[in-house]
């Protein structure tokens, strides 16, 4: 019950911050799974194959999702426009699709 009356004191964040932190967050967990996909290279060939293709999909998936909620933040919200900005630019640039199409065309 001590825990629902300091909730219920605490002030609620605003939707434009609340967009902004699951962006930021969503992005995080995308480059984290991305630099995981290419560091992790521990057991046998298979195991090796499928931790690098789970952790590319999860950083896709967030990737992608943190690109969805930075755009809408763009949009909607201007008071963090430049950091939804920020964090649109780098979902498109740590996207592994962007830079597995990018390898596929001009390789």
């Amino acid at each position: 019950m001590h825990s629902s009356t300091n909730a219920a004191r605490r002030p609620r964040k605003a939707p434009s911050t609340q967009m902004l932190i699951a962006a930021v967050v969503t992005e995080v967990v995308a480059v984290l799974s991305l630099v995981l996909a290419f560091t992790v290279n521990v057991g046998s060939p298979s195991t090796v194959l499928a931790t690098f293709l789970g952790l590319m999909i999860v950083s896709v998936l967030a990737a992608t999702l943190a690109f969805i909620l930075a755009l809408t933040g763009l949009i909607r919200y201007s008071r963090y426009g430049s950091w939804f900005l920020s964090v649109l630019v780098v979902s498109v640039l740590a996207n592994p699709v962007l830079w597995l199409f990018l390898i596929g065309t001009f390789f």
